[in-house]
């Protein structure tokens, strides 16, 4: 975790900065010194520092002005601090440091395990939200690409025809339309993905349940997706449980979640491949958390890249792509497996993951069966 991450320390008195300095970097950490208010905030907006250790009592500018300053310069403000004073009894000093701004408050002499268990929880937030907004970042731009691109056939599309070029052949122009539908469809399709998760997230989306056969929306889906599978030279198979119950459901919905695992599935299988589809009944008493009664249950295999042990947790992650599928040539938002998980839940049920990197993937979810609600 300490890779990469930098402290700035802050004390006038040079024992003190020395125990620190040696403290702080016997754990990893890239340790930059200041020994006064003004060498800090200097430090703090050349150096961009994850943390600041800051020493109250110090001469000319002392801790809790220099938080104030640090807080008031656009740079600096949002920057962790720790405060270190010596005197542990002050709760008016506390309270003013806390409500300049303040991360955590530590007394002197200083607990070395206390500070280094401190700087690593504000440390594990800094590393958490840094990622977050990498994958923000990620995201807009895959997001830019995905809408773009299909933008840019559309308008080629309209120019030709603006221009006369289908004048004297309808069916050409008739097949450039139609790749212009095709094109309008996906990127209504993102859209739609993009704001289904933000209602899903915002608790907002509203199902609309009727009973349905589950058998009948994986044909549906598959016969769809045969197309990708026989373009990618992937087998696709199908088993599906024909004494499968009824579940009550959003069948677009549901619909939803078949077609985004069939298709992760397919995008990341290698040809000569396999995808197979697998509905099945199964009875929970208690045995897995959140699942009792009776469920029908939908499991989407491959043989495809995988997903690693570390990186398994995170897929259903909003903005998440796996590192495997980060190296492979087929992108996406990652909002397909968020939206499995959301949907998935909205029903009341329950989606589970299982993977080998090299060698394949199962997805199962289980949707409660009618009855079962």
């Amino acid at each position: 975790m300490d890779e990469h991450l930098r402290i700035l320390a802050v004390d006038d008195a040079p024992d003190n900065l020395v125990l620190l300095d040696r403290l702080l970097k016997r754990q990893g950490f890239d340790v930059v010194n200041a020994s006064s208010g003004k060498e800090c905030l200097a430090k703090s907006a050349s150096e961009h520092p994850d943390l600041v250790i800051l020493d109250v009592a110090m001469p000319e500018m002392n801790g809790f002005e220099t938080l104030k300053h640090l807080r008031g310069n656009e740079i600096t403000k949002d920057i962790p601090v720790i405060i270190l004073t010596a005197n542990s009894k002050d709760a008016k000093s506390i309270e003013e440091g806390f409500s300049l701004g303040a991360d955590e408050y530590l007394t002197k002499p200083i607990d070395q395990d206390e500070l280094i268990a401190r700087v690593r929880s504000i440390l594990r937030v800094v590393k958490a939200e840094h990622e977050i907004e990498q994958l923000k970042s990620d995201f807009q731009s895959m997001l830019v690409h995905d809408l773009r691109s299909p933008l840019s056939v559309i308008i080629g599309v309209l120019e030709l025809g603006a221009a006369g070029e289908f004048d004297q052949n309808p069916a050409e122009m008739k097949e450039f339309l139609n790749s212009a539908l095709e094109t309008s469809q996906k990127m209504l399709g993102l859209i739609n993905d993009i704001l289904d998760v933000a209602k899903l997230e915002a608790g907002r989306l509203q199902l609309n349940k009727q009973p349905n056969d589950l058998n009948s929306l994986v044909a549906d889906a598959a016969a769809r997706l045969k197309v990708l599978a026989r373009e990618k030279g992937v087998t696709l198979k199908i088993e599906r449980d024909e004494s499968l119950p009824i579940c009550e459901c959003d069948g677009g919905k549901i619909d939803q979640v078949v077609t985004n695992l069939v298709g992760n599935a397919l995008k990341f299988t290698p040809k000569n491949g396999e995808v197979k589809i697998r509905t099945y009944k199964n009875s929970f008493a208690d045995d897995i958390p959140g699942l009792k009664g009776l469920y029908v249950a939908l499991e989407v295999s491959d043989t495809g890249v995988g997903i690693s042990d570390d990186e398994l947790p995170l897929i259903f992650d909003r903005y998440r792509q796996a590192k495997s599928a980060k190296g492979s040539t087929q992108k996406g938002t990652g909002l397909g497996l968020t939206i499995v998980k959301r949907v998935t839940e909205a029903h009341g049920g329950k989606v589970f993951v299982e993977s080998v990197l090299g060698k394949g993937t199962k997805f199962t979810v289980f949707i409660p069966a009618r009855g079962n609600d």
